[in-house]
Formats: C-alpha cells, sequence, structure tokens
C-alpha cells in the first residue's frame, strides 16, 4: 500500500483489520503502530477510532500486563530481547517504559524525581486502559529505585510480581509496608556478585543501596545470585530471560541458582564500602584528604 495516497476508507478498514487479527492483549500495541505510518492527516481520524475500539474493548482479568524499566545512561536495548525472550507466553503483553538520559551527575543529586513522575504516569495510563489485567515488572539499575520510589509514595500501586537486577535500592527498603500485599516469593532480586555499580551507588550519593550485589535478607525478597556483571543478565548467550524469568512470569516458579552455594565469599572492603554510614564518610574522606595533598 502506498501510505500517502491513503483514503479515509483505507484507514478505517486497516485499523479494522489489525484490531481483528491482533491477539487480545496486544491489539492496543499494534494498531497503536500504525499511527506511525498513517499520514498525519488521518491522524485525527485514527485517535478517534482507537478511541472507540478501546472504548467497547472487554477488559480481560486473565491478561497479563508486564513493565520493563531500564537504567540510567541508556534507551533500554534489553526491552527487546525480553519482548523477543517472552513472545510465546499467552496472554502477556510486554511494555517498555523509560524516560530520557539520566547522568551519573544526575544520579547523584538530589534531583530524580522526573524519571519517577514519568514512569509512574505510564503505569497510571496502563492501569486505566486494563484495570483486571496483572500488573508485573522487571526493572534494571536505576529502574529498580524508580519502582521503589513508585512502591514508596503511591500506595494505590501495587504489582502481582517483581523482578529486580542490578539493584540499587537501599537494603532496609520496607517490603512489608509498601508492598504488603506481595506474597512470599513474588518478588526476585538477582544479584551479579561481580557488580560494582549498587556499591559505588551506595557510598557515592544518597537514598541508594548495594541490594544489587548484597541482596535484601529479607523474608519478603527472593535473593539469587550469579557470577554476573551489572548488565550480564540480558547477555543472550546466558539464556537468563528463558531459564529464570520466564518461569516466574508466566507461573510463579522461582528457580534456584546454582551459584548461591558457590559464590565466593564478599570482601570486608566491598562490606564496608556498602554500609551507607560506613563507606560513605570513608571514601569522602579519602576525597578530602586527597584534594587537601594537591591543594
Amino acid at each position: 500500500m502506498l501510505w500517502w495516497l491513503m483514503e479515509v476508507t483505507d484507514v478505517v478498514a486497516l485499523v479494522e483489520k489489525t484490531w481483528k487479527d491482533a491477539k487480545p492483549d496486544r491489539r492496543y500495541a499494534a494498531v497503536q503502530n500504525l499511527r506511525i505510518a498513517i499520514p498525519t492527516e488521518h491522524h485525527s481520524l485514527f485517535d478517534c477510532l482507537l478511541d472507540a475500539k478501546l472504548t467497547n474493548i472487554e477488559d480481560d482479568p486473565t491478561a497479563t500486563v508486564l513493565l520493563l524499566v531500564h537504567g540510567i545512561q541508556t534507551d533500554g536495548a534489553w526491552q527487546k530481547i525480553v519482548q523477543e525472550a517472552l513472545s510465546d507466553v499467552d496472554k502477556l503483553n510486554v511494555i517498555e517504559l523509560g524516560y530520557d538520559c539520566v547522568t551519573p551527575l544526575q544520579l547523584i543529586s538530589p534531583f530524580r524525581s522526573a524519571p519517577v513522575n514519568k514512569v509512574l504516569r505510564e503505569i497510571r495510563d496502563i492501569k486505566q486502559r486494563e484495570p483486571q489485567a496483572r500488573l508485573m515488572v522487571i526493572a534494571h539499575s536505576f529502574g529498580s529505585y524508580i519502582v521503589s520510589r513508585i512502591l514508596h509514595d503511591h500506595s494505590d500501586i501495587q504489582f502481582e510480581r517483581i523482578v529486580l537486577c542490578g539493584s540499587i535500592v537501599p537494603r532496609d527498603f520496607r517490603w512489608d509496608k509498601h508492598a504488603p500485599t506481595m506474597k512470599h516469593g513474588a518478588i526476585l532480586n538477582d544479584i551479579g556478585t561481580n557488580d560494582f555499580y549498587p556499591v559505588l551507588a551506595t557510598f557515592g550519593s544518597f537514598g541508594y543501596g548495594s541490594s544489587g550485589r548484597l541482596g535484601f535478607k529479607t523474608g519478603r525478597v527472593v535473593d539469587r545470585y550469579f557470577p554476573y556483571g551489572h548488565s550480564t543478565f540480558f547477555d543472550k548467550k546466558r539464556r537468563h530471560i528463558k531459564r529464570f524469568w520466564k518461569p516466574f512470569i508466566q507461573s510463579g516458579e522461582v528457580k534456584e541458582s546454582g551459584w548461591n552455594t558457590r559464590k565466593p565469599k564478599t570482601t570486608k572492603s566491598i562490606l564496608m564500602l556498602s554500609h551507607p554510614w560506613i563507606g560513605r564518610p570513608f571514601v569522602m574522606a579519602v576525597i578530602v584528604f586527597l584534594l587537601w595533598i594537591v591543594l
């Protein structure tokens, strides 16, 4: 079809066909993708047609919406990998959530609300469109912080299952208070024992923690250890997504990691640097001392 020659009847027919052919839990995304190709003069018509479809759609309580929230200085390329790995899961709608690039300077500053608010708006919009669908989330690095802030500040947002990896959420986060309805085994914290970023975030700023290196150590969260770095979870060769995340999203099955009992002992230096009231003052003292020597 020559898109630039489309008539009104062509737009209506295309929307109807796409809506009919797509799976119920993927209809919105499938039709929304058409908007990019349709000439701008037909966008108003397209929006009206989509609104009509959404108004008449019957919400499916058996459907699942899986949200993917990425970290800083990235466009979340791993989100496409997750979508591909879970593409055959029945009634699963995988949605990528993102925000403008967050720099390391913004990461250590107190001005972090913009990314949190952006993701919060998206979640509320999704809940409005599919109020009965089960809501799950996979969050990496700064994305884990975003999810924790949303749970902390907005009690109406609750997830059925959560997967964190490369987490920088404080280890003393009150899961019992901010996710009280989640059952045991519904929160996974996948840890890379070669990941230094959670430690760096802990002693380099305020409001973060080393849960992505040391775990939460609480009955509310299942900590699993792997011989990974910060983003190794998305390495296709490791097949981590299909082996460990897919069964969890599908049925809640938590597969054990063989590294749990084989991981090396954490060094005292990592333990000290990961302590918010020891590591941070120590590093700051070293920086001040070095500046005093140089100046």
